[in-house]
């Protein structure tokens, strides 16, 4: 995957024609949650459904969880998706006491991710 830095953190990234994949590396901080949504909100992802990919982060403090929470509100309005994806298991139990699990679809892997967005776009289909 490309790489942003972004006031100093490494964000990788991936866009594709119906959803864009971002990875932060190491902790998910407030400084790290600005950079993260600088670049999901640049013109280079906009107008996907986003994959959020939590699998290198080591933690997600409280302005992660509400910047997740608000992000998948937004995408939600305009008829986009988010799926958070790659939980590390100490992320995992956190959503799961916060009730965020029950909100923001996550999934194991990207592949699940993908598949998910793929049911997704089919059922509006048809």
């Amino acid at each position: 995957m490309p790489d942003a830095r972004i006031r100093n953190h490494k964000i990788h990234y991936r866009v594709m024609p119906e959803y864009a994949i971002i990875r932060p590396e190491e902790g998910c901080n407030e400084s790290t949650i600005e950079a993260i949504a600088a670049l999901v909100n640049s013109s280079i992802i906009q107008s996907r459904n986003l994959i959020v990919d939590l699998s290198h982060v080591e933690y997600v403090e409280t302005p992660g969880f509400r910047w997740l929470m608000r992000q998948c509100r937004n995408l939600q309005a305009e008829g986009r998706t988010l799926v958070v994806c790659g939980l590390p298991r100490t992320v995992e139990r956190a959503f799961m006491v916060l009730r965020l699990d029950s909100v923001i679809p996550c999934v194991k892997s990207i592949i699940e991710a993908r598949e998910m967005l793929d049911v997704d776009k089919r059922a509006i289909a048809v």
